[in-house]
């Protein structure tokens, strides 16, 4: 029963079928007859070569698509390289720089900037560039990675290295600015520093500046950037004025005749602060003229004689400042 039944299935498995096309106009219909196995394959061999066309196109479209964002990744990772040796170079050069301006300044070159690490000599160049070209492919950055934080580790290197530098010529510029280095008047020295006869009490004393007579009137200039701490009487140096220069060093100008700054005052080297008179215990008109570092007297002469060589040392710095302050 059952053999019989697949014998029929099987007939008209292969019995012909027709497949008629009927066109709306004036062409003559058309008729295709062929059996059910063979209209069955036919759709098996359509659906196979339908799917193997797309297999096939989308390989070779991914091919080309995988290709061109190869030519695209290593053309980025050239243009970064070249950006990087670019940037090594500069950080190079600002090393160089910072290593000359240290010289100059007179400040020590650190163990630290004479290795340090960056820079862009060509053996390191031509191996970055060459690592990159050949690892673009599997997109591995590692190299980038390490140029760009040698990068940035040298930019911080650089950065704090400019600001000690500026911070050690703002400082030598206020320095050189706090040295009493002027004469404060115009007139010969009476009387010199050290232990003398008093021409009060014609007794040995210790004198603690220089006395420079002139004219009544005669304009009293500051001999150092820096503030007024007093200005007004006090008793044997009559109207005077004391300046705070800072770093330790101070100046005193009295027997004026007239005070023309006040306390708190910021005065300039060169600024006309008094007028030379004869107050409190004086025998004419002079300036007595002290200066004082840490407390202690020193000779003025000393540091006037000393002002032809300290400004050549320092007169970089006065240069720098001179337009801005």
């Amino acid at each position: 029963m059952k053999r019989t039944k697949i014998r029929k299935n099987l007939k008209s498995f292969f019995r012909p079928v027709s497949i008629v096309i009927v066109p709306h106009n004036s062409f003559s219909s058309m008729r295709f007859k062929f059996s059910v196995f063979t209209f069955l394959a036919i759709v098996l061999l359509w659906t196979g070569f339908t799917l193997w066309s797309g297999y096939v196109a989308g390989r070779f479209f991914d091919y080309y698509i995988t290709k061109a964002d190869n030519a695209y990744l290593k053309t980025r990772v050239r243009y970064m390289s070249l950006k990087v040796e670019e940037g090594l170079n500069y950080l190079a050069l600002a090393r160089k720089t910072d290593r000359q301006l240290r010289k100059m300044l007179g400040m020590s070159v650190k163990e630290d900037y004479r290795n340090a690490i960056g820079g862009a000599d060509l053996l390191q160049i031509k191996t970055f560039k060459k690592a990159l070209m050949e690892k673009a492919r599997r997109e591995n950055f590692s190299k980038v990675d390490q140029s760009i934080y040698k990068m940035l580790n040298e930019s911080n290197k650089r950065i704090s290295s400019f600001s000690e530098i500026s911070w050690y010529i703002t400082s030598k510029y206020h320095f050189s600015r706090a040295i009493p280095l002027s004469w404060p008047a115009k007139g010969r020295i009476t009387s010199s520093f050290g232990y003398r006869l008093s021409p009060i009490t014609f007794q040995r004393e210790f004198h603690s500046g220089v006395d420079i007579a002139s004219a009544p009137g005669t304009p009293i200039y500051a001999t150092a950037d820096g503030v007024v701490r007093h200005a007004g009487w006090v008793s044997g140096y009559g109207l005077m004025v004391l300046v705070d220069h800072g770093f330790g060093y101070s100046t005193l100008y009295a027997h004026n005749s007239e005070n023309l700054v006040k306390e708190k005052d910021r005065v300039k080297r060169g600024q006309v602060i008094a007028k030379i008179g004869s107050t409190g215990t004086s025998t004419g008109p002079h300036i007595h003229y002290e200066v004082w570092q840490n407390g202690m007297p020193k000779n003025p002469v000393a540091y006037i004689r000393m002002n032809n060589k300290v400004c050549e040392s320092i007169s970089i710095f006065e240069s720098i400042f001179s337009h801005k302050i």
